[in-house]
């Protein structure tokens, strides 16, 4: 039974990470996009605005290549 909850436990834990990570990402990508909407920013200077801002949150993995 302890193996059972320790188990729970960690899947719960992971969980948790995974939701404040996710809400992280949703809080960058939402200013930057307001802040390239304000900027009135398309094409290529969009897409190297909203690199450096994954870049600078430490979020390369949303980055457009």
């Amino acid at each position: 039974m302890d193996k059972l909850l320790s188990a729970l436990r960690q899947i719960s834990d992971g969980m948790e990470e995974l939701g404040n990570t996710m809400l992280r990402e949703e809080q960058v990508y939402k200013a930057e996009l307001a802040d390239r909407l304000a900027k009135g920013l398309q094409g290529d200077a969009a897409i190297g605005h909203y690199n450096e801002w994954m870049e600078k949150a430490g979020m390369t993995h949303l980055m457009v290549k």
